[in-house]
């Protein structure tokens, strides 16, 4: 099956490759470019140290990416793509997976919303006040459960802390504006650390923060030449006038989100205990739809601890309970046409061992439960309360180079449905990893893994039934769904040191039973409360929905991403880098079709300057044209989007002052990404300027 291989993917990984190759014998001095993890493994790792893949954002690098949404200020790193359905809401896309195969966590537990059910709802997370972000790409089934078979993206926040602070006093404040949303937000944080006595001390961690934003401004229409076309023939067959098309801006895709947390941590040199309580509120406007909002409110608790005292066989231990009651009201005309809830928790309990035979690894267990409801006028799902239960372990090795890797989990996951009905799913499941990384030479990573897991449909897959404005479907789930099983095997080569640095990452993924949502080709029309489904001819010139059903297929996922960075300068004072990288991904059935909305390729040149305290940069990411279609899905065309930041750091005392400001779009053109659902009716924000001022205390 991985013998597929496309020759740009090839190609990318020998022109990579060669060139680093080349470098070898360098004497350039080391140049650090990665991060510590904590998402990827049971134990804290390097980034160039694991045998996945894995992308981090933090400090000025996530300030200058930050968006409203996940999903956006995600978009463009390698193999990750958006479902963009407005500043509002979009989830991160994992080399085409996305939905229910990628995991969203915050400080390692579920976020508990109601996301991963359509596009048009937002993550429960800001990334306003994110610390962090990682990002593992590729399956993390074995560590994080059957969701995550697409990758893991972690939002770590430090508001339970973890360790002995420094000072009594630290934090940030934060203020920043955007020009092609109006864009007005600032937060901060502050910690108050009490009987601080460098081994051990009590925590309390208090943070808020507000953004608004009004339409967004975008080049031409917002409506594609296609779709307007359409419309204009209908409206003058049917002896009416051309309609009018928004032009300039996009409607009903304003921003107004809050929220804020407090926080109690005892921490001490040999672990910490602690919990925290937040709240997040966002209203914003569908741009599917022009009188449709979403008011959304979650509001959330978390207990974590961890001991690294030794113990019996282990070296330490850790737990994690994350709470949340998650709700959002879909507003027509300012009228409540359905709510949808989630209540539910997601804990975990891991015990870690460093030498045992000379294995170190972790035992763990993971529980789960959601119960979620949708009421009203859109209530196409039936209340339903999933439960989960897994019992998984992970070892290591070191045998020279080499650190083999290998673990297991078993699941099982039950649904029940709450609407009068016997009907109920019980799945039992189990996944498997073996892998290892090598160090071939200095400098050099090679990082390998093949990975078998198994994920039982949601509710959504096997039970939805009935209009939904948001995506402009009527969706259909089908109860006799089996299991989906994949099998996964990635090959990471990575550089460190030296003239070039940077990463090359081969994947492939076959499903057998790849469940996905596929376009009927007919329509729903609602008549006097009786649904009548029948091709599009047959209603043509009344309002309907496209009908989508859910369905089980074969599939084959694999692509390439690659990254070479070229240190042209680099002094203790100065330092020029140009960054080069691609990455694409294919996903076909298992009859050689196309599977729909898969991201297109994309390439990205860009120059990054460096000198005392300040930096700048610019980059081009051009997307190519997707004409590789589902059934009834039509082309995307290719966009190039120019970007160039500045930004200036400089500290004083305990603490710095950071200003930055970053251009996006700058030629101002219309960009529509082939991954969300408004492709066609929501282009890309046009050209904006953004800034902001920090403070770190």
């Amino acid at each position: 099956m991985f013998s597929r291989f496309s020759f740009s993917a090839f190609a990318t990984l020998t022109a990579v490759g060669a060139l680093a190759a080349a470098t070898t014998a360098t004497t350039d001095p080391a140049v650090k470019l990665d991060h510590f993890v904590v998402s990827a493994s049971p134990f804290q790792r390097n980034q160039t140290d694991l045998a996945q893949a894995t992308s981090i954002l933090t400090g000025t690098a996530l300030s200058l990416r930050q968006q409203p949404s996940l999903g956006e200020t995600l978009a463009g790193l390698p193999g990750i793509s958006s479902t963009f359905f407005g500043p509002g809401a979009s989830r991160p896309i994992i080399r085409g997976l996305g939905g229910d195969r990628i995991r969203i966590l915050e400080n390692g537990t579920g976020t508990i919303d109601a996301s991963s059910v359509s596009p048009d709802h937002a993550v429960g997370v800001e990334p306003f006040l994110i610390d962090r972000i990682e990002v593992v790409r590729g399956p993390a089934s074995l560590l994080y459960g059957s969701s995550a078979v697409g990758g893991v993206v972690n939002l770590l926040t430090h508001r339970i802390e973890t360790e002995v602070p420094v000072r009594p006093i630290s934090g940030l404040l934060e203020a920043r504006a955007e020009t092609a949303t109006d864009e007005h937000a600032w937060g901060g944080i502050v910690n108050v650390a009490a009987s601080l006595s460098g081994e051990r001390a009590v925590v309390l961690h208090l943070d808020g923060f507000r953004r608004q934003t009004s339409d967004v401004k975008i080049p031409g229409y917002a409506k594609s030449a296609g779709i307007r076309a359409v419309e204009t023939a209908a409206a003058l067959a049917g002896g009416g006038p051309a309609p009018e098309f928004a032009r300039g801006a996009l409607p009903n895709s304003g921003v107004d989100s809050r929220g804020g947390a407090a926080g109690l941590s005892f921490v001490t040199t040999a672990g910490h205990l602690g919990f925290a309580y937040s709240g997040f509120d966002t209203f914003y406007g569908v741009p599917k739809e022009e009188d449709v909002k979403i008011d959304l409110r979650q509001r959330r608790l978390d207990l974590q601890g961890e001991t690294t005292q030794a113990f019996g066989l282990f070296s330490g231990a850790r737990v994690k309970v994350g709470a949340a009651d998650y709700s959002h009201r879909e507003l027509e005309d300012g009228t409540v046409g359905t709510t949808f809830s989630n209540r539910g928790y997601d804990a975990r309990a891991e015990l870690l061992h460093t030498d045992l035979g000379g294995l170190a690894g972790v035992w763990g267990v993971q529980a789960g439960r959601s119960r979620l409801e949708a009421l009203g006028d859109e209530a196409f799902l039936p209340p339903s309360q999933t439960s989960s239960l897994a019992l998984f372990a992970f070892e290591e090795f070191r045998v020279g180079a080499f650190t083999p890797q290998f673990g297991g989990r078993f699941e099982t996951q039950e649904i029940d449905l709450r609407d009068g009905t016997d009907r109920a799913r019980d799945d039992r499941m189990f996944s498997f990893s073996v892998g290892t990384v090598w160090n071939p030479a200095a400098g050099f990573v090679v990082g390998l893994s093949l990975t078998r897991t198994e994920r039982a449909p949601n509710a959504q897959e096997l039970y939805a039934d009935g209009p939904h404005l948001g995506t402009g479907a009527f969706e259909i789930g089908d109860a006799t769904l089996s299991r989906e099983r994949s099998l996964g095997a990635e090959l990471n080569v990575r550089r460190r040191i030296g003239f070039v640095t940077g990463e090359v990452s081969v994947f492939a993924n076959k499903f057998s039973g790849y469940l996905h949502e596929a376009a009927t080709g007919e329509v729903a029309v609602d008549r006097g409360g009786h649904v009548l489904i029948a091709p599009a001819a047959v209603l043509a010139g009344e309002e309907t929905l496209d009908v989508y059903q859910f369905v089980s297929t074969d599939a084959d996922f694999h692509g390439a991403e690659a990254e070479a960075i070229l240190h042209l300068h680099d002094t203790a004072q100065h330092k020029l880098d140009l960054r080069i990288a691609t990455d694409f991904t294919r996903a076909e059935d298992g009859r050689g079709r196309p599977l729909p909305r898969i991201p297109a390729m994309r390439h990205t040149v860009g120059v990054i300057w460096q000198q005392g305290p300040w930096s700048a940069g610019a980059d081009w990411q051009f997307t190519r044209a997707q004409n590789r279609l589902a059934a009834n899905e039509e082309p995307s065309a290719g966009y190039g989007l120019l970007g160039a930041h500045a930004a200036w750091r400089q500290e004083r005392g305990d603490g710095a002052w950071e200003i930055f400001v970053r251009g996006s779009n700058l030629t101002n053109e219309e960009a529509r990404p082939h991954t969300s659902f408004l492709k066609n009716s929501a282009p890309l924000p046009g050209r904006r300027v953004g800034a902001g001022v920090r403070w770190i205390f």
